[in-house]
Parts: C-alpha cells; structure tokens; sequence
C-alpha cells in the first residue's frame, strides 16, 4: 500500500545510525563504512550523499526540492518493505543528513495538487502553455490582454528559500523555526534595467551547481536583474544567502529551465510587503533573451487601449508557481479595496513619491528612474490593499498580479502588483500596492 504521507514528509535522513542497531548484511564490515554514489530518483544527477527516503528506504534524492518534486510518480511505489540490507553496495552506503518534518513547513502539498487543502486538483489553475483567448473573461477578452499575459508569464519566476532568518519576528508564522533549514516555495517577477552595462566577476557561491560544467573559479555577469517577490518571503541578508531562483520553469520535464542565485538585498518594505534582491546571471546568452522578455512585455503593456486597462481594473490575474510546481495562470474579480498605512507623513512622502515618478515618466532617463526607485525604497508610502477572489496557493506568494493599469498624467503605467496572502476570515486573497498622491 501507498503511503498517505504528503510530499515532502517523506523525511530525507541519516540512516546510518538505524543501519548501526540492526544486523549488518553478508558483505557488511561496520568498520570500513565509506559514502557511495548513486542516481538521484528524480532529476538523475549522480553524486555522494544522495539521501533516503525514510518511508521505502528506496527513493534516493539530491534534497527535499528532488524528493518534493519525485512524489506524484513515488507515493504508487512508496511501500515500507525494503529489506534493509538493500542499502549496502558492496559494504559501503551513502551517509545522509536529518531533515526534520518540521522543518518543511510549506512542503505537505508541494508537486502534489491532489494533496491541496485550498484548491485540490488546482482544476482553475491554467498552465501556461494552454493558456488561450477564451480563457479570459468576456469583458476583456482581447488578443492584446491575452498578449500581455503571455509576456508577464515570461517574467514570472520561481523563488526558492532555503532558510528561516534568525531575525524574524514571534509574529512570523515560521517564528518557532529560526535558524533552521527550511524549503519554501514562491513566486516573483524578474525586472532587468540597464542591460549593456555589466561586469564580469567571480561566481560567489560556494555551492554554485554550474562548477561541474563552468569549472570551480568560474565567473558570472553582474548586470542590473532584481527579482520583486514579498517580505514574507524573502525576510532579510540571512535568508538572502540562501535563496535560488528558477527562470523559465513552464513544464514539470523542466525544459529550459534557468537556476541562478540570489546575491545582494536592494530594500524591503513591511508596509507593502515587498522585496527587492539582485541575482547572479551565468550566461551572457541569458542577459540577452531576459532582455528581450522585458521589452516584449513593456511592449505588450503599451498596446493595451486605455478603455481596456480601465476594464480589466475589475479582473485579478495571477501568474504563480503552486506549490513550486510549474508556471500556472489564475483568473479572479477584484471583491474591495482598502487602504492602510494613512498619516499625515505617508501622505507628505506620497506625494513626493508622486512627483519622482511624474519626473521620470517626462524624462524617460535612466537617472530619473533610479530616483524614482530609490524613493520607493526610502519613503515609507500609504497604501493600497486589493481583495480579489482569484485562486492561489502554497507558492503563489509574491507572484505577478495583473491588475489593469494606473495613468500619470497623460501616461498608463502597470502596478508593481505582487500577491501577498489569502485571508483566513473571508477567504479572499489580497496584494498591496503604493498609494501615490499628486
């Protein structure tokens, strides 16, 4: 019989100590014990210390994102009958590490939707690529709006962290795990700014997956790619050095995908639930095609008509990674909106965050815009908070909302709308956005 447990709660241990209390196969001698390598279940690389799963002592894994991403083949062969002496290759096993369930605590539904508690089968998520024209709703059913899905699509990434920050607060729902290892899945946006001006530098990641083919002293390019996703997310520096991030994951044979690092926090804002890092880039290959994406985007968003932006202000279209699992699109109604953080100071830094964006929005500069940015970093601005009923999930945090558009004097801009969370009360979820005041 198939284990019921979830993915991820297979927990990856070390299982050397068992193997110590039992008897020790026919070609076993405890005392020349020496790690092996094998092939990891699910993605195939092969390495020392692949880690078992605890459940069928069978199932060996890179890590949790392995295991995670294995268990809707695994749980049909998941059995707890494995004879322990299956472990032992010639007397010699694999040394592994203990992981906790606890430790996992956004992993009991992960590449599983049948598993989820908020929209099992995920039957209103769309993937990507059979995301259509008659997907829309009526009321904005354009080929321009279908366009413009189709290029945010291609900006939206997956964000992938690795550790709790010692620093979140007692009010953090991981508050009881910091310091530890965790695997939490998200959803974030990539924005690229100044793309021809780059420096080439030493890959700063100790554990960097492009040694094997880029060689150990391998370099990167330093260009001006921040990934958006939310504080909650991405809490601060401690968690920073611990984040990954996944371009292009659209399909579960994972095709094209890109993984790359995160490396230096830009700011964060509590107020909007923002942040804002910078990533490593591996291949000038990617600076270019990321460059590309983003202007077919900006492009897209240009040739949405003012009438249809105004009309899809009423629409809340998601574009997440569920549960970490491939690229999927979700289609809502804006419910209300609310605002919060309202004093006599935000409204004062409002307006003068109003007049930097007015500023470059004339100018079209480079400079203009670094302004205006380091001002939304700086200013502590009110804010607009956005219910919506479109469906979402473990992993949609901080994914890409499409939300019509908001005019500056005689120019349409998008909103940097990220979803932040659902509400336990009325069910309904909700990003936050700057209020700006002219």
């Amino acid at each position: 019989m198939a284990t019921a447990n979830p993915p991820g709660t297979g927990v990856l241990f070390d299982i050397s100590e068992k193997l110590q209390k039992s008897q020790p196969g026919p070609k076993c001698d405890y005392g020349r014990l020496q790690p092996v390598e094998h092939d990891c279940s699910y993605c195939g690389r092969s390495a020392f210390g692949m880690k078992f799963c605890t459940n069928c002592l069978v199932a060996k894994y890179c890590d949790t994102e392995c295991q995670v991403g294995h268990w809707p083949e695994h749980k049909h062969h998941c059995h707890k009958e494995t004879n322990i002496n299956q472990l032992y290759k010639d007397g010699r096993m694999v040394e592994m590490e203990i992981v906790p369930d606890t430790q996992l605590p956004e992993a009991s539904a992960n590449g599983d939707a049948t598993r989820c508690t908020k929209n099992g089968d995920h039957d209103n998520f769309i993937a990507v690529k059979d995301f259509t024209l008659e997907h829309l709703p009526k009321e904005i059913r354009h080929k321009c709006v279908a366009d413009y899905v189709l290029a945010e699509s291609k900006i939206t990434v997956k964000v992938l962290v690795k550790w709790i920050s010692k620093n979140r607060p007692d009010t953090s729902t991981w508050a009881g795990l910091r310091g530890k290892t965790s695997l939490r899945n998200a959803s974030g946006k990539f924005v690229l700014d100044n793309p021809h001006s780059f420096q080439v530098k030493d890959c700063p990641i100790p554990h960097c997956h492009r040694k094997d083919d880029l060689g150990p002293n391998h370099k990167i390019i330093e260009a001006d790619l921040k990934i958006f996703t939310n504080k909650h997310v991405l809490y601060d520096e401690d968690e920073l050095n611990r984040t990954e991030v996944d371009f292009f994951y659209d399909s579960k044979d994972k095709v094209g995908l890109v993984k790359e690092y995160a490396t230096q926090l830009f700011y964060t804002k509590p107020s909007s639930d923002k942040t804002f890092f910078k990533v490593t880039i591996h291949d000038e290959e990617l600076l270019h095609r990321l460059e590309q994406i983003d202007n077919d985007k900006s492009a897209a968003f240009w040739n949405l008509p003012s009438q249809v932006l105004r009309k899809m202000s009423a629409f809340a279209i998601v574009i997440s990674h569920p549960h970490g699992m491939p690229k999927k699109i979700s289609i809502g109604h804006v419910i209300r909106v609310s605002e919060e953080n309202l004093t006599d100071e935000t409204i004062a830094n409002a307006k003068e965050a109003a007049l930097l964006e007015r500023t470059w929005f004339e100018s079209h500069s480079e400079e203009d815009y670094l302004k205006f940015m380091a001002g939304l970093g700086r200013l502590n601005l009110p804010v607009y908070k956005i219910w919506y009923d479109t469906p979402t999930c473990k992993g949609s945090s901080g994914s890409p909302v499409i939300f019509g558009g908001r005019k500056c004097k005689d120019t349409w801009g998008p909103y940097m709308a990220l979803h932040s969370a659902c509400d336990i009360d009325s069910k309904l979820n909700y990003f936050k956005i700057v209020r700006f005041i002219d």
